[in-house]
């Protein structure tokens, strides 16, 4: 059976019937579907064409002839521009301009959208992961089976932009590293499932919904973050020598004590010129040293005031803990996250790539019904904290992130972190002197985020 009218499929290409659109409906779990729409996106994914208007204008007359309903009591029928009209072929005018344009709006979102980039391995499954975005939007829902008209496909200017929004959409989930995906997508098991094409095209329609409900904020944040100088984080990696050292390096001679030390080469020039080298430190001796490596200490209190919790605040502050865990992953950093109100709650780290994923799982989902807050104190008692876990000598160069939706009057003053970084993000709010402060540490201060 064919369902639409507005395209054509290929001579080699059979449309999918109503069972088995149900079918891969239930796969993708999608509710409701425009069954003409499914088929539209099938026989285009399949190789088919659009129609002209031409081609069907005659058999939309007939629908809105067959579907006009009656008259009122005295014989009227309600135009849509206003007003009232008792000529039966002037309504039936008036509705059939309206389906036209719906339908050529249909067509221009069907000549616009991208169907390579929708994941699927038949027409029928792209159709379904489509429209399964599509209805994330606001009138994309269809209706059950019959599903149209869409509210979305309503204003003749929405379509092609609708297509063009899921188009970036499925750019910007292709362009992810796979740290971003590991962060914002912390379920999905990578080395899960036989079929990896599948597997991943599950992992990208998880993330595409994902985005459409908000969490494209954390990429946007995160991604801003990396391009600060001042908030770049790196690994000291230091030579220490050793003697019982595994590596040898190079290094310029000290005093004529060394000259067993000489690489082969010096031994290779002229005695003379040896000498001189010697004498004026440019000869190179071997020397055994280790390696002593430290990732970065980075410390962050969330404040986890109710207000927090409003909005889009949870997203924007798991787009700044994303965007420190990258380094985590990376191998340079070794991170600390807490909650805080009027003191500090449980502390949660993360030295790997299993813990990251834990960890920003935890507080992306985490339910923020503190109370009042107390920047101040809780920033002091987290340097403390940072001064103890430095003290160890594993890591080095701290940083404390200070993320609050407060506007709180604070007391702190450089002394305060001595050889500790600030960086302070104020939430949709201002906070002028957390802000002064973060800066004169060397960290970034951003407000109203």
């Amino acid at each position: 059976m064919q369902f639409t009218f507005r395209t054509s499929p290929p001579a080699t290409y059979l449309s999918p019937s109503a069972q088995e659109m149900r079918d891969m409906a239930n796969k993708v779990g999608q509710k409701s579907f425009s069954r003409d729409l499914v088929a539209d996106i099938c026989n285009l994914a399949a190789g088919g064409a659009i129609c002209s208007p031409s081609s069907y204008r005659q058999l939309v007359a007939d629908r809105v002839e067959a579907t006009l309903p009656a008259a009122d009591k005295d014989g009227d029928w309600k135009l849509a521009k206003g007003g009232y009209t008792k000529d039966r072929q002037a309504i039936i005018a008036e509705k059939l301009e309206a389906a036209l344009r719906y339908h050529q709006n249909v067509c221009d979102f069907l000549q616009t959208i991208d169907l390579e980039k929708y994941p699927g391995a038949s027409p029928l499954e792209q159709a379904m992961n489509l429209l399964k975005l599509l209805a994330k939007k606001q009138g994309g829902e269809g209706g059950g089976e019959s599903g149209e008209p869409l509210p979305i496909f309503a204003d003749n200017e929405n379509s092609e932009k609708v297509a063009e929004s899921l188009n970036n959409l499925m750019d910007e989930i292709d362009s992810l590293s796979q740290d971003e995906k590991e962060l914002l997508d912390p379920d999905h098991d990578a080395g899960a499932g036989k079929d990896k094409g599948g597997d991943d095209d599950l992992q990208k329609m998880k993330l595409a919904e994902d985005f459409l409900k908000g969490k494209e904020l954390m990429l946007q944040i995160s991604r801003n973050l990396d391009k600060l100088t001042r908030m770049q984080v790196r690994r000291s990696r230091k030579q220490e020598p050793d003697p019982a050292g595994d590596s040898v390096r190079a290094r310029p001679i000290a005093h004529m004590g060394e000259m067993h030390r000489l690489v082969k080469t010096e031994w290779a020039l002229p005695s003379a010129y040896r000498n001189f080298r010697m004498v004026t430190h440019a000869s190179q001796v071997r020397e055994r040293v280790t390696t002593i490596e430290k990732k970065q200490l980075l410390y962050i209190i969330i404040d986890c005031s109710g207000s927090m919790g409003s909005g889009q605040r949870i997203f924007k502050a798991g787009g700044i803990i994303m965007n420190r865990l990258k380094a985590v992953i990376e191998g340079e950093a070794e991170l600390y996250v807490r909650l805080f109100d009027t003191s500090l709650k449980e502390e949660h780290h993360a030295g790997t790539s299993a813990e990251a994923k834990e960890l920003i799982k935890h507080f992306t989902e985490k339910n923020y019904s503190g109370g009042s807050t107390d920047i101040s104190g809780c920033s002091r008692a987290a340097q403390k904290r940072i001064d103890e876990i430095i003290a160890d000598g594993a890591t080095y160069k701290p940083e404390l992130v200070v993320i609050t939706d407060g506007d709180d009057k604070i007391d702190l003053t450089l002394k305060d972190f001595q050889g500790t970084k600030v960086h302070a993000f104020v939430v949709d709010c201002s906070n002028k002197a957390l802000i002064d402060l973060a800066v004169k540490t060397g960290g970034v201060g951003i407000e109203k985020l």
